[in-house]
């Protein structure tokens, strides 16, 4: 199985593996710590999100750092994570942000130019009352700013956010444990066809994901479920068209915030139905300002 997973490019899964191995040496030192909802290893950062807000403790442990979030709202709700580089302020931040998500596409270019150059995005997760999500990802210390992005969608001079304080930098023991390693990678990379996604040993509902954006762009990778028998080339007319076709989808987005280039983050779904989903990723192309889906970021997983 280990050769299976990274049998796709040996640079972009080393650093998958660096990260397995790091998360399976947290869960050696501390394996009671996991509960229900993931973790691996360390006690999760609890955060609930929806119409009262952001709900998260002030301080968390620095290191590699699990999130399990969940929401009320019965449409979804969505997380990011982020951490402005020093001397951009969150307000500068939230101001381009504004343009990455303009209808102009030469706007939202720059938009999200701007974001890919003065902020780490650390992960984030789609959630449902229904479908709880944990993402993992090492960061260091010092604060994150967490994001209501169903929020800022619909009113962004009104963002809803939290800062975490992370404190220390505590991390588990190396550890070869093959049983901790995920049980599939999804890679973001650059293709002379565009962005894609090369996805290694996704067949299961209950399988945890972990994603490596290997490309120099921020991606997300959404996780919408599809009609039976949906195909890529149908996710392609209707997206890359004038979107008036019939969309394929029967129920609302889960899945992995946006993660900056070169980052890792682990995805665990919490009571994921099995059925039939689409990898999607609606990030502007930084030079097009087209959603990447439109330029066949997109991919049909069948999950049992």
């Amino acid at each position: 199985m280990r050769t299976a997973l990274l049998r796709n490019g040996v640079r972009t899964a080393a650093a998958a593996l660096a990260f397995t191995t790091a998360l399976a040496g947290a869960t050696t030192a501390d394996a009671t710590v996991r509960g229900d909802y993931g973790g691996h290893g360390r006690h999760p950062v609890e955060v609930s999100i929806g119409a009262s807000g952001i709900h998260a403790p002030d301080t968390a442990q620095a290191g590699l750092v699990a999130f399990h979030v969940k929401t009320d709202d019965p449409n979804g709700r969505s997380l990011q994570a982020l951490r402005p580089h020093r001397g951009v302020t969150m307000r500068k931040v939230l101001a381009d942000l504004t343009k990455a998500i303009s209808r102009n596409p030469a706007t939202a270019a720059r938009g999200i130019s701007a974001v890919r150059d003065e902020v780490d995005a650390l992960g984030g997760a789609q959630v449902t009352p229904a479908v709880s999500e944990t993402f993992t990802t090492p960061i260091g210390a010092g604060p994150v700013v967490l994001l209501d992005f169903t929020a800022f969608l619909a009113d962004p001079a009104h963002p809803v956010t939290r800062t975490l304080n992370l404190r220390g930098s505590r991390r588990g023991g190396a550890s070869e444990d093959l049983a901790a390693f995920p049980d599939s990678i999804v890679i973001t990379r650059e293709t002379s066809a565009g962005p894609r996604f090369d996805v290694n040993g996704l067949h299961k509902a209950a399988d945890n994901v972990l994603v490596h954006n290997s490309s120099d762009e921020l991606h997300e990778m959404a996780l919408q479920p599809v009609k039976r028998g949906t195909t890529d080339a149908q996710i392609q007319a209707f997206f890359g068209g004038n979107g008036s076709g019939t969309p394929p989808f029967t129920g609302p987005s889960l899945g992995l915030g946006a993660v900056s280039p070169g980052r890792t983050a682990l995805l665990e779904t919490h009571h994921l139905p099995p059925g039939t989903y689409a990898l999607l990723c609606f990030v502007p192309d930084d030079k097009t300002g087209r959603p990447h889906v439109a330029e066949g970021m997109h991919k049909v997983v069948v999950l049992t």
